[in-house]
């Protein structure tokens, strides 16, 4: 029987939620940039702000995995999503 983490370990479990839901608003605003929808422009501060938070995530995911080798498909999103569900089964796990 797996059981919620509580204490400390529930806060980590949050906060890779709240990533994974960032990463995700991510990708939308990146599909919007791309597309000219709704007026969103990577230069609005709450677009460079969403990128100063994710980033650091996704970058080195890019590195080991170039959208370059993938015919430009940038894939770091899903694996980070999927490593944080990973994290967090472990965490869940523990708790």
């Amino acid at each position: 029987m797996i059981v919620a983490p509580t204490g400390p370990l529930s806060l980590v479990a949050s906060l890779l939620s709240v990533l994974s839901l960032l990463i995700i608003v991510e990708v939308l605003v990146s599909w919007a940039i791309v597309l000219r929808i709704g007026g969103v422009s990577s230069y609005a501060p709450w677009v460079r702000t969403l990128r100063r938070l994710v980033d650091p995530i996704l970058e080195p995911i890019r590195r080991l995995v170039p959208p370059e080798r993938m015919g430009g498909l940038d894939i770091s999103p899903l694996i980070a999503i999927m490593l944080i569900q990973f994290l967090q089964q472990l965490l869940y796990r523990a708790g």
